[in-house]
């Protein structure tokens, strides 16, 4: 691909990444994508089959990206307590500096169609849920967890750095890696006091 072609493919991969966040996955058209990118709908449609191929690129490269930073920075960990930490930090230092295109992804990542979804997009996801999981089973197995459900850990842990595009603002006074680090310490430590759970109703 000559350099001219890719610019100008990252260039509306950013724009379309921009109205999805803006307007939602389903009220953003290949009419607003071409206009937003300022290109043409032919041109538009010659570079990518549908606007489902624009959103599965967006977030393909965003999983390539993130999962290739979470396994560099877990390699450097040598208990799980620490790798649960760099996952967890790593993760929101990605998000911080790739919010837009995260946003986009994450509109449709976790609650897409599986059969809509692209075998990329799909290998990626459950390579990256994966290295949480052997984590937390590796912290099972040392005895620095005390999980009874490594699955249901796992949940809790990805929609607390999932969803935090809901709320974080990167204006704010903490950082979205502090931010995940507390939450690492919460999740590790617990916020409780020793007091058991009231029986439910």
């Amino acid at each position: 691909m000559r350099a001219g072609t890719s610019d100008k493919i990252n260039h509306i991969l950013a724009q379309a990444a921009d109205l999805f966040v803006l307007k939602g996955y389903d009220a953003t058209s290949m009419r607003d994508i071409a206009e937003r990118a300022g290109v043409s709908k032919s041109l538009l449609y010659h570079h990518f089959t549908d606007k489902y191929q624009i959103f599965s690129q967006i977030a393909a490269s965003s999983g390539i990206g993130l999962n290739e930073s979470v396994a560099e920075a877990i390699a450097g960990g040598t208990t799980a307590t620490e790798k649960l930490r760099l996952f967890m930090v790593t993760t929101a230092a990605f998000f911080e500096e790739n919010r837009l295109s995260w946003i986009a992804a994450s509109q449709e990542f976790w609650s897409s169609n599986e059969a809509r979804m692209s075998l990329k997009v799909k290998l990626r996801r459950d390579s990256f849920e994966r290295m949480l999981r052997t984590i937390l089973e590796d912290g099972v197995a040392s005895g620095e967890f005390q999980i009874a459900d490594v699955r249901l850990a796992g949940r809790l842990i990805l929609s607390s750095l999932n969803w935090m595009h809901r709320w974080y603002n990167p204006a704010g006074k903490r950082r979205a890696p502090e931010i995940a680090e507390e939450y690492c310490r919460m999740i590790v430590q617990g916020i409780g006091s020793g007091h058991p759970l009231p029986p439910s109703a």
